[in-house]
């Protein structure tokens, strides 16, 4: 199971960085094209059916990240990359919790007016895109992490 860690968390950070990207571009582009009030509309359409997959990319990734910090314990250089991997995803998980998710569920109820609707979208927008650098920089350490366990391992 230990081997099998390091190819969980990268192959998961990966493809949470694919995902973001795909909301970013895809849907958060086109719901910028919207007026306020369909984009609420569709946002409550679309985001149930963003939720799953995106929560069944991140949490292996984030699980097999926490148990290589904790395994690596006596590989200083190796742990620290892990550890800013985890980092990286504990921020976009953090920028999401206070953020995201309570935008979402204001858009998905319809309760802004559509003044706050596009201030909190463009917000929405920019925060997203952190997270997105974020993961994308966790990829970068995840795998950083990987190639100096491999040198140090025969």
């Amino acid at each position: 199971m230990k081997k099998i860690l390091p190819y969980i968390s990268i192959i998961g950070i990966a493809a949470f960085v694919g995902n973001m990207l795909v909301i970013g571009f895809g849907f958060g582009s086109y719901w910028q094209t919207l007026e306020p009030m369909e984009f609420m509309k569709q946002f409550t359409l679309q985001f149930p059916n963003l939720l799953p997959p995106t929560m069944g990319i991140l949490l292996p990734a984030l699980i097999a990240t926490i148990a290589l910090v904790v395994q690596t314990k006596g590989q200083k250089e190796v742990r620290k990359n892990w550890s800013f991997a985890l980092a990286g995803l504990v921020i976009a998980c953090t920028i999401t919790s206070v953020y995201h998710l309570p935008a979402n569920l204001g858009f998905m109820e319809s309760a802004y007016s559509a003044e706050e609707a596009v201030s909190k979208l463009n917000w929405w927008m920019r925060l997203h895109w952190v997270r997105t650098i974020t993961v994308f920089a966790a990829a970068i350490f995840a795998v950083k992490a990987f190639k100096l366990a491999t040198i140090k391992t025969p």
